[in-house]
């Protein structure tokens, strides 16, 4: 029997307005929660399915909280600026304050179509004045903070959009949204200084286990990395100019560069100087110092200027630059000359825009290096121990240093390689072994080889690479040693082969292993190094290490050599972002207007707070032009100066659209408030917000600025928390059933209006949470929600016992175990988001529930269900609540809670198994730990045998299901 969806959706909807059940009051007592979706933008396409996603996730999790007595802050609204509704608009010839409504109202019918408990009383639209008049006054405060500020720079212009674009909004080159190919432009902007919050913004992004913010790790690591925090040094290379070019001027030239790997700097082999560097001006523009190849330089600048910084910053890139001839820089480490270039992958942006190349050690400088043949110079060896146990750092036994070989022998005939496997440690690894004194190196490689394998023809195909220490102990001699060894490539001319000594066939047997064999049986440290050179035989070590070739320091760990070597050359330490002031004016009209004057004698005048807001003028032709359509309007900038009365002009560019939902989530609190920005009070109750939801593409624009804005007005005393978000989730994809990300031009959309229809909004809801987990990208498939609505009708009969006809004896004990185990399951996956997995829970539940006989237990383990059931399919379970004849709605049911010793007092058996094959049972509670499984699982009689014979190398263990032992 299918049930009726639209009827009850509809009844339900309707009681929930009527009766604002979901409004909640600022003046409720008791535990609160402010439970918070990332609000729509809301277009003229409508939502599709993957929107309602995140807002399911988090009206379960609402009415889960209300139903344990928390007060639930629960809001929506709509982020209604931007260029999207601009273009719209001119398309469709409107204005975009009418299709933005029109957009509103769809966007809100086809939410509350779903029913999702939502405090429709507090819905805010960012481009309302009732709004935007107080993110104009936080622009203000900004101002008045010395927060925000004007000058001209080289922007982002996208010639589509006719508007400049913040370096997040330019994605491999092109616009975001219409993907341009963006140019650069030098115009006077307005900027919010960010740079002034870098390590307040650097503080929590260590997550929970540091004290910081509940978020996912990825996203975190994406705002480090934006903000890219450097501890280095400023080291000056000194420039030298030949006589010709005037001597006298040498000692007066240098060039600063910042450096994060100090300890590096005996192995720069050339200068590079971003093409925005003022020394590359100089040495155009001076003509005592004038480079020779000045026109070749010239009109690398040229080509330079048309690409975009994020263009230039693309590691993938082939590198381009042209050396500066007629010049050399001093390295002050090594006292070399050394060429210099002016390269593109050089930013101005970034440290001083000047950088040593260390190509044996920085993968960029490495490419720049070969293809303009410059030499690479390997000064940091790679360091990492290999231990037994912690024997490695026993201090009282004898350390023996040596130097030592590892021949890397290759057989093109099967492609493996040589290797030994140690019997006394049972692991594998390349030959290895010492340099006796005075021996040389090849010859030591090719002796140990014979030695350990009988292999007597091998060539070497490489120079030996690298040197790279190693301290470890000798688990059969008792030795810590400490190693240098030679990495030596070689290739088996044949298969010839002679015996080896007795000694040696005990001690080791001799296999070949391809490179993924490898992979398997070396150390993380050791194997990804090895395996580095046996994929690239120019390995670049990015890492630290022990200092060679580089005179007074080597041996010295890099840590060390960095200090030493800044005091023995005067370098200076210091801290560097990567971080740049957010760039906030476009040229555009569908978005705040910037309250700013320029007066013709007073300059710069902010407009008075009183005369908020600044509205955006009807009198507009908003087609873009490549400036402000603001500038157009008479009435807007019919306009006195503040400060002298006389005649003066507004502003005309308008406001990122991210500025508008940088604090979105405060004015929730207090969304009618008329006389101030939010009241501080109301504010102080509900926030910071508890639990946020949305997609992980805002991770730098959005959550960055949020956090920043927060910081800010907690600078100013307007509110008393520095962090908005203390606990985020993200909501995967939904993808198109053709498994692409929906699109309109795809024709791949699936629009939620036909699936409430035909479905049920209940069912829509449930098919969401349940194709996967939360953060995982998912397709859609049109056949699988039909068996979550069949899923809602079983439940809808459930309730009607009379149509309900079982055979089955189950006991009570049995009800109450599936009860206790389903409440358990569905409690813990709601605080996790683990949504799919309760839903399974709660299937499998209904299976169960159909065999229980019509009585009373089954009644009290329906009403149970419905609880449970209430908070992802809200309409069906109020529907079915009220036919049981309840006094209070199913919402206002107090959660169940779990029935622990029911729990205690189960029992589940365990297969134990030895090397796969079923041995045994045994029988143990849920509660029990995997060490007492274990435990339990080898006392077995039958399995005793088994581990008398042979060797537990390895033990497997899946709970509550089985143990299984590898066995020797």
């Amino acid at each position: 029997m299918s049930y009726p969806h639209l009827e009850i959706e509809q009844k339900w909807q309707k009681y929930w307005a009527d009766n604002k059940t979901f409004f909640v009051s600022d003046d409720t007592s008791g535990e609160r929660a402010y439970v918070l979706d990332m609000f729509p933008y809301p277009s003229a396409q409508g939502l599709h399915v993957g929107h309602p996603e995140g807002y399911t996730a988090t009206d379960i999790y609402s009415r889960y909280l209300r139903m344990n007595g928390v007060n639930v802050l629960h809001p929506m609204g709509f982020d209604a600026f931007g260029l999207p509704a601009e273009n719209y608009a001119i398309k469709v010839g409107k204005n975009p304050k009418e299709v933005t409504a029109q957009n509103i109202d769809n966007f809100r019918r086809q939410i509350k179509s779903l029913g999702f408990s939502y405090d429709w009383l507090r819905e805010v639209d960012t481009s309302s004045p009732e709004y935007y008049k107080w993110t104009q006054w936080l622009f203000l405060k900004f101002y008045e903070k010395g927060l925000a500020y004007q000058k001209s720079a080289p922007v982002n212009w996208c010639p589509g959009c006719q508007t400049v674009l913040a370096n997040e909004q330019v994605v491999a080159g092109e616009c975001e949204r219409c993907h341009s190919v963006v140019e650069q432009k030098q115009m006077k902007q307005w900027f919010f200084k960010i740079t002034d919050y870098t390590e307040k913004l650097l503080q929590g992004l260590d997550g929970p286990p540091a004290g910081g913010l509940d978020w996912p790790t990825p996203i975190l690591e994406m705002q480090k990395n934006w903000i890219g925090k450097s501890e280095g040094a400023e080291v000056d290379f000194k420039i030298v100019i030949p006589a010709e070019a005037g001597i006298q001027k040498q000692n007066d030239l240098s060039v600063k560069v910042f450096t994060t790997r100090l300890d590096t700097i005996f192995g720069a082999t050339y200068l590079v100087l971003a093409p925005e560097h003022s020394l590359v001006a100089s040495l155009l523009e001076n003509h005592e110092l004038r480079i020779t190849n000045h026109e070749e330089v010239e009109n690398y600048l040229i080509e330079t200027k048309k690409k975009t910084e994020l263009d230039r910053k693309i590691e993938s890139k082939e590198k381009t630059g042209v050396k500066l001839e007629g010049i050399t820089a001093i390295n002050p480490a090594s006292g070399e000359e050394i060429p210099v270039f002016v390269a593109d992958y050089i930013l101005m942006s970034y440290g001083t825009g000047a950088i040593m190349a260390v190509p044996a050690h920085d993968a960029r400088d490495f490419e720049f290096a070969k293809k303009f043949n410059l030499p690479i110079k390997r000064v940091v060896e790679p360091k990492f121990v290999l231990t037994d146990g912690d024997a490695a750092f026993r201090t009282n036994e004898e350390i023996i240093k040596r130097n030592a070989v590892c021949a890397i022998v290759f057989n093109p005939k099967n492609n493996k390689y040589l290797c030994v496997s140690w019997r006394a440690f049972q692991m594998h690894g390349l030959v290895t072994g010492g340099v006796e004194e005075g021996e040389d190196i090849v010859e030591a490689a090719k002796r140990e080889v014979y030695e350990e394998t009988g292999y007597k023809n091998v060539k070497l195909t490489r120079d030996p690479q690298f040197a790279l220490h190693t301290f470890f102990y000798h688990r059969v001699k008792k030795q810590n040693r400490w190693a240098r060894f030679q990495y030596l490539f070689f290739e088996l001319e044949n298969e010839e082969r002679d015996d080896i000594t007795e000694t040696e066939n005990n001690l080791h047997e001799v296999l070949w292993l391809t490179k993924e064999e490898l992979k398997k049986f070396f150390s993380v440290a050791e194997g990804e190094f090895t395996l580095n050179f046996l994929n690239d035989p120019y390995y670049i070590h990015t890492g630290d290490g022990l200092l060679h070739n580089s005179g007074e320091f080597d041996n010295l760990d890099s840590t060390e050599a960095k200090v030493k070597i800044a005091k023995k050359i005067g370098a200076e330490f210091k801290t560097q972002y990567r971080l740049r002031d957010w760039l906030i004016s476009r040229q555009r009209y569908w978005g705040a207007p910037i309250p700013i004057i320029y007066c013709d004698e007073c300059g710069t005048q902010p407009v008075p707070e009183i005369t908020l807001p600044v509205v955006l003028p009807v009198d507009v032709d908003f087609r873009p032009t490549g400036e402000s359509p603001l500038t157009r309007s008479k009435t807007f900038h019919d306009v006195k100066c503040p400060k002298c009365g006389a005649k003066a002009r507004r502003e005309s560019d308008t406001m990122d659209t991210f500025v508008d939902s940088s604090w979105y989530f405060l004015r929730y609190c207090d969304p009618q408030n008329s006389a101030k920005i939010f009241d501080e009070g109301k504010v102080a109750k509900w926030c910071p917000v508890n639990f946020y939801v949305g997609g992980a593409e805002h991770a730098v624009l959005h959550l960055l600025y949020a956090r920043f804005f927060t910081k800010v007005l907690f600078d100013l005393g307007l509110v008393n928390f520095s962090e908005p978000f203390l606990k985020l989730r993200n909501q995967g994809l939904i993808l198109g059933e053709d498994g692409q990300k929906m699109s309109k031009s795809r024709g791949n959309v699936v629009n939620p209006d036909e699936i409430v229809e035909k479905y049920g909004a209940d069912t829509l809801r449930l098919y969401e949470m349940f194709m996967g987990p939360l953060e995982d990208v998912k397709p859609w498939q049109s056949k699988s929600i039909s068996g979550v609505r069949r899923f809602l009708d079983r439940v809808f009969v459930l309730v009607s016992e009379d149509e309900l006809i079982t055979t089955s004896d189950v006991k009570l004990g049995e009800i109450k175990v599936w009860q206790a185990k389903t409440i358990k399951k569905v409690t813990s996956d709601i605080k996790n988001f683990h949504f799919n997995t309760a839903i399974s829970a709660l299937m499998e539940y209904v299976n169960f529930l159909y065999t229980v006989p019509v009585g009373e237990e089954r009644k009290l383990a329906v009403k149970n269900l419905i609880i449970l059931l209430a908070p992802f399919a809200p309409h069906l379970s109020a529907e079915v609540w009220e036919s049981l004849g309840e006094k209070n709605m199913v919402w206002e049911q107090t959660w169940p809670s779990v029935d622990e010793m029911v729990l205690k007092n189960l029992t589940v058996v365990v297969a134990v198994q030895v090397n796969g094959k079923l041995r045994g049972t045994i029988e143990v509670s849920p509660e029990v730990g995997e060490d007492e499984v274990v435990t339990m699982a080898k006392k077995l009689s039958v399995i005793e045998k088994y581990l008398e014979s042979g060797e537990i190398v390895k033990t497997i263990y899946v709970a509550g299901r089985l143990v299984n032992f590898v066995v020797k």
